[in-house]
């Protein structure tokens, strides 16, 4: 048997070899061309990131023109898997202009980043949204999911009040008694608490039920005595004495509005309602300093229910809706009634569009007015077309029966 040529073999092999490892020169040209990849995207990676953070920057800054035209960058330059991308989009969402827009790209963000801290701002960010637009069905639908989705969130309680107030301006009242409710038992700490118990008072009052109106009023003075919308807690507060027909007290509330909150918008009505008490009550005028509201710690300690008492002592629906009017009316005070309802008939991130539909208002025969709405958590303020000022919601509601009709558009009460 022949023996194989043993150059020939290792000549082959070689060339073989030298097919499949073309020799170290090539693999360094290589080498080269992927560290130069490489420097090239980690420096490109840097520039979008300090992109993003300008955009940031001048975001917080409020300078929303350069933030957009930043943030525009970073979103079409960078790849949608860096960690800034979700940030940078968020930060767009609230640049928004157009309020339609906005909706879909909160919604889309509540989505794609579903239990992310991201998904989290969107759909709390979503909430608000349709809360400033008085779309108030869309926003119990909005803050309910981010409470069933984020029930440990740090903006929990701050999300249940504005869920509240949704239900509260629906008129649900009961459920919204519940909710302020639970804001104040899981959450007495936070910001929100006394929010939600001054709230709970005006609930109080509008269901004919002063004394429950006093209670948390005389809880908030109590426990947070640094709570910022006093103004309003003394306010309240009088309206609640007089439907008890305690003239005395409420004089004293009036009083401490207006010596204490001087420049507040409440002190017009509590001076209204303070000079009508004293031509009632002229005995009560001349006799030295009024007497304190607050009453003492224990006092109002002993007066307020434990949670399981205020859970059992609240009526049912049935009761609410039945409930009679007490015996004490309030002391008439003609020029200081308030109108809280009006007819809207569109919001608006345009004033070219508002402007057009307060136009179709006057051909129509109507006299519309726009209301501004700026928030800190919005770069650009919603424009609000109204028509009308009424004392109470059943006027208010032949109203906007009457322009849906002509105007071929739903038209909603809302309540200031």
């Amino acid at each position: 048997m022949r023996k194989p040529n043993q150059a020939k073999t290792r000549s082959l092999f070689c060339r073989s070899f030298a097919t499949f490892y073309p020799g170290p020169s090539v693999f360094i040209r290589g080498s080269v061309f992927l560290l130069v990849l490489s420097v090239a995207m980690s420096v490109f990676a840097d520039d979008n990131r300090s992109l993003f953070e300008k955009g940031e920057k001048f975001f917080k800054e409020k300078n929303y023109k350069e933030a957009k035209r930043a943030l525009n960058q970073v979103v079409a330059k960078a790849s949608p898997l860096e960690d800034y991308i979700p940030k940078a989009r968020l930060l767009l969402a609230n640049l928004q202009e157009d309020f339609t827009v906005s909706i879909g790209q909160f919604r889309t963000l509540a989505a794609e980043y579903a239990k992310s801290p991201t998904g989290e701002e969107a759909q709390r960010s979503l909430g608000a949204r349709y809360y400033l637009a008085d779309k108030y069905e869309e926003a119990i639908g909005s803050y309910k999911e981010f409470l069933e989705e984020y029930p440990k969130s740090l903006a929990a309680p701050e999300a249940r009040y504005w869920y509240a107030s949704s239900l509260m301006a629906l008129d649900k009242n009961r459920e919204a008694l519940d909710e302020f409710k639970k804001v104040v038992e899981k959450s007495p700490d936070s910001a929100w608490a006394p929010k939600s118990l001054l709230a709970m008072a005006t609930l109080s009052l509008r269901l004919s039920r002063p004394e429950d109106a006093q209670r948390h009023l005389l809880r908030v003075l109590d426990q947070y005595r640094l709570y910022e919308e006093m103004n309003l807690v003394y306010l309240k507060l009088g309206q609640s004495y007089e439907a008890r027909r305690m003239p005395k007290e409420a004089l004293a509330a009036y009083r401490t509005l207006e010596q204490d909150h001087p420049k507040s918008f409440e002190v017009t009505e509590a001076k209204l309602r303070r000079e009508s008490i004293e031509r009632e009550h002229p005995e009560l005028l001349g006799k030295g300093p009024a007497p304190e509201v607050a009453p003492t710690p224990t006092q109002v300690l002993a007066a307020i229910p434990s949670p399981e008492e205020e859970v059992s002592s609240t009526p049912s629906e049935e009761a609410i809706v039945t409930a009679p009017l007490p015996t004490a009316t309030p002391v008439p005070v003609e020029a200081s009634v308030p109108k809280p309802f009006h007819v809207q008939v569109g919001v608006f991130s345009k004033s070219a569009n508002a402007k057009k539909k307060r136009q179709e208002l006057e051909a129509a025969g109507y006299k519309g007015y726009t209301v501004l709405v700026k928030d800190p958590a919005m770069a650009y303020p919603l424009m609000k077309v109204r028509v009308g000022h009424f004392e109470d919601r059943a006027s208010a509601e032949k109203l906007a029966r009457e322009l849906t009709k002509k105007l071929k558009e739903k038209a909603i009460v809302v309540e200031d």
